[in-house]
């Protein structure tokens, strides 16, 4: 199979944040609806606040949305478009790393709010819906929680945060899908300690995608560990490293789809999970120059919105949002 897309540029301009909701794109903090066809509908409704990334949940009939500042310590949970609550991380070294946030779903419809009020190295799950305090979580495989994420299934959650001084690394942990939390036995799995984790995405409900830059930290890579400038496939079932490959660009941001990974360093590039190699570019699309949970680059990255699930990302630039389809080809 080779890999295919299709590409549309949506207009749009002067965008704060991008995410996707269905088969639309909207910036949650101006209420502004983009459609694939070109058509949008604009309410002009602004934050007093440079909130720039987001998140999405469609829940039935409820939608859910975060609004963020990435550097910074605020964001606000929007209930079907109406803010709902305010919420905030803790301030320490909040300038610094990716804010930690993500939405989990149980299975009997509970929405989730997982992130850092107290503490860089507390995880808190609360009722969306009510603020109530579901569980909290010290880690010891994780000091400074960041750019968290949680499977299609919600049956795992990722951070992909750091360590002082700072270490790059990365923690995985099971989720009891009832409840939306870990529970006592959770399983727990430490990546890092060989070279820097750069990134880390969910491929499907079973594998996780994990890559490093060229900074060594042993020169002895543990089991979980990765080497510099490496490409690893992590079985959850099985708890081992399905595949390695050696990659020759840093990947940055990272959504894996089928056979592949899309990287979001520099510009968009799709690369073979099995080889390593880059099988495709986007050349005409920036997509930011971030590495790990500091190092956000210069510019900071555009606003960017990932759908894993349909093979499909949108970067907004000067001339409108960029829309990528993926579809493969014999």
């Amino acid at each position: 199979m080779k890999l295919a897309c299709k590409s549309v540029t949506v207009p749009g301009r002067e965008i704060n944040t991008l995410v996707w909701a269905g088969d639309d794109l909207i910036d949650p903090t101006k209420s502004r609806r983009f459609k694939l066809d070109g058509t949008s509908i604009d309410e002009r409704s602004y934050l007093s606040f440079p909130f720039d990334r987001g998140l999405f949940l469609q829940d039935l009939e409820v939608s859910w949305t975060i609004v963020y500042e990435n550097r910074g310590t605020k964001a606000l949970l929007f209930k079907n478009s109406k803010i709902h609550r305010e919420l905030n991380r803790t301030f320490y070294f909040a300038k610094t790393y990716d804010y930690p946030v993500a939405f989990a779903k149980t299975v009997d419809g509970r929405v989730v709010v997982i992130y850092c009020p107290d503490s860089y190295d507390t995880l808190q799950f609360e009722d969306a819906e009510t603020g109530e305090v579901l569980g909290v979580k010290t880690t010891s495989g994780m000091e400074f929680h960041s750019r968290l994420a949680v499977s299609a299934d919600c049956g795992h959650l990722v951070s992909a945060g750091w360590f002082w001084h700072p270490l790059g690394g990365a923690w995985l942990c099971s989720l009891d899908r009832f409840v939306g939390l870990p529970s006592e036995n959770s399983k727990e799995v430490e990546f890092g300690f060989g070279a820097e984790i750069d990134s880390v995405a969910f491929l499907g409900n079973d594998r996780l995608v994990v890559s490093t830059s060229s900074e060594v930290v042993n020169s002895e890579v543990p089991a979980n560990g990765l080497g510099p400038m490496q490409l690893g496939v992590w079985s959850l079932a099985d708890g081992k490293w399905a595949s390695i490959v050696s990659i020759e660009e840093t990947t940055g941001m990272m959504m894996p789809w089928r056979d592949w990974v899309i990287s979001f360093y520099g510009h968009p590039k799709a690369i073979d999970l099995a080889t390593g190699a880059v099988v495709h570019r986007w050349d005409h699309i920036y997509s930011g120059r971030q590495v790990g949970a500091i190092e956000l680059g210069e510019p900071a990255p555009p606003p960017l919105a990932l759908d894993a699930e349909r093979g499909r990302f949108a970067v907004a630039g000067s001339e409108g949002i960029f829309v990528i389809s993926l579809d493969i080809s014999a």
